[in-house]
């Protein structure tokens, strides 16, 4: 809707975002709080723009009598939150760089290690584990086997991570030698007033794969077998018994002896599968 030239977003009224939001659930399992009306209306006003809607009834109705899902894949799109950031959480990566990588290799010397960030958002999580196991094979003087997977919900999302093409402040905080060997620097000869992006250099991007996924049901996890699993910040979406779910279906595709990372306000239990080795990092028995 357009009113005097700017943008005016309909009313949205608790029960109706319940409405919405639950359709949303019941397919990534995702949780969103319908009593923040605001933050609904936001997320979702741009579907009823896409589809020239005028109200949030039309589009709930729509949603209804779309057989084909697609609507609903891209509802789950815009209610879904990523918040990423390079180098967040630091002491996981410390932690991989002083303990995690060497018990892995000293057990399995010549094996592909895989590291798996189950909700890669943009990529900054699983592309900063690929600079430390970077910096660990320069450590070790020797070629070492290693890929990198990321899977999200969001296939737009996932398109920014395969980009790996950053602003300067999503690569705010990481150091200059850091920013000098894994990133390269565009140039605007056109515009020299244009602010640069930074994209990843292919030693990386290379090594990384990218593929949609649903962690609840587990559509798009076959095949993987990590090594290091990445499961932060995630579980806090999720309803208990669905967070157990995806604990599970994370879990069953690490290898033995392999780890889970987990936010530091989450807690994980897998009876006869986990152990706790420190706060938020756990080894698959």
């Amino acid at each position: 809707m357009i009113f005097n030239g700017s943008l005016v977003h309909p009313p949205l009224s608790k029960e109706l975002a319940g409405l919405i939001v639950s359709k949303a659930e019941q397919v990534s399992g995702i949780r969103v709080d319908s009593a923040k009306t605001d933050f609904v209306r936001l997320r979702v006003a741009g579907r009823l723009a896409a589809l020239g809607l005028d109200d949030f009834e039309s589009y709930n109705l729509y949603l209804s009598n779309d057989a084909t899902g697609e609507e609903l894949k891209k509802l789950v799109e815009a209610l879904a939150t990523h918040t990423t950031s390079f180098f967040r959480e630091r002491r996981h990566y410390d932690w991989m760089a002083r303990v995690g990588l060497d018990e892995i290799y000293s057990k399995r010397p010549n094996h592909c290690i895989t590291v798996w960030s189950a909700a890669a958002s943009l990529g900054a999580e699983l592309y900063t584990a690929g600079m430390v196991l970077s910096e660990y094979q320069d450590r070790q003087n020797m070629p070492l086997n290693w890929s990198l997977i990321g899977t999200d919900i969001s296939d737009r999302i996932l398109k920014r991570a395969i980009s790996a093409t950053y602003s300067e402040e999503e690569i705010d905080g990481i150091e200059e030698v850091r920013l000098s060997r894994f990133f390269l620097r565009s140039k605007h000869k056109k515009d020299p007033s244009q602010r640069p992006l930074y994209r990843l250099v292919p030693e990386l991007r290379n090594k990384a794969h990218f593929q949609q996924a649903n962690l609840q049901n587990a559509n798009g996890l076959d095949g993987i077998k990590a090594d290091i699993a990445f499961l932060r910040n995630v579980l806090i979406y999720f309803e208990p018994a669905k967070q157990k779910q995806v604990v599970q279906n994370v879990v069953s595709r690490i290898r033995p002896g392999g780890f889970l990372l987990t936010g530091h306000s989450e807690t994980v239990s897998l009876a006869g599968k986990l152990e706790q080795i420190k706060p938020t990092i756990y080894r698959r028995i």
